[in-house]
């Protein structure tokens, strides 16, 4: 029995193993950006997007524009309650991983409390890093009434698009072609 027991808990470490590796690591930064990907200019008359230095979940401070200069830039505003906002993510994880080193996805949410931020990133499986803002000064700047919030802006600091309910990843993944990632 405990032979049996021991066999099974060291294949269900093996396969949780195995399947944390298939995966990318929870809250990393993009890798640099792959050779030959070619950026999209922004469209005349684009507004600038407002840079933004947030503290990430790791405790990392990260600095938007600095991210804009080498690649576009995602932003996911949302709440650990929100409801639309859990539903719109599996969807939006298959952009990200389609998009992986060439778009950075960040997600930030404001009202939410630290440990309900990292119990709905693990329950919906976010890979991309996570803020939280607890001022709210990023959730204005992007003038963000309520969660689900989306942004798109272009390697060059341009805000090419937002979707104020949220957005379907189907809608994300071409506006992020049609715009962004040529």
């Amino acid at each position: 029995m405990r032979r049996t027991l021991a066999a099974l808990l060291a294949a269900g470490l093996a396969i949780g193993a195995l399947a944390g590796c298939a995966g990318a690591p929870r809250g990393q930064l993009p890798g640099p950006v792959p050779s030959g990907v070619e950026f999209r200019a922004a469209p005349d008359g684009a507004p600038p997007a407002p840079p933004l230095t947030l503290e990430l979940t790791d405790g990392t401070t990260l600095d938007l524009a600095g991210q804009w200069a080498e690649r576009p830039v995602v932003l996911v505003f949302f709440e650990s309650w929100c409801t639309r906002c859990a539903g719109q993510q599996g969807p939006i994880n298959d952009v990200v991983d389609e998009y992986e080193d060439r778009v950075l996805f960040l997600g930030v949410a404001n009202l939410s409390d630290p440990d309900d931020v990292a119990a709905y990133v693990e329950e919906n499986d976010i890979t991309y890093p996570v803020a939280v803002d607890p001022t709210g000064d990023a959730w204005l700047m992007y003038a963000v009434a309520e969660a689900p919030l989306v942004a798109l802006v272009g390697k060059d600091g341009s805000l090419l698009r937002g979707w104020p309910e949220g957005v379907t990843g189907r809608e994300l993944g071409a506006t992020i072609a049609e715009l962004a990632v040529g």
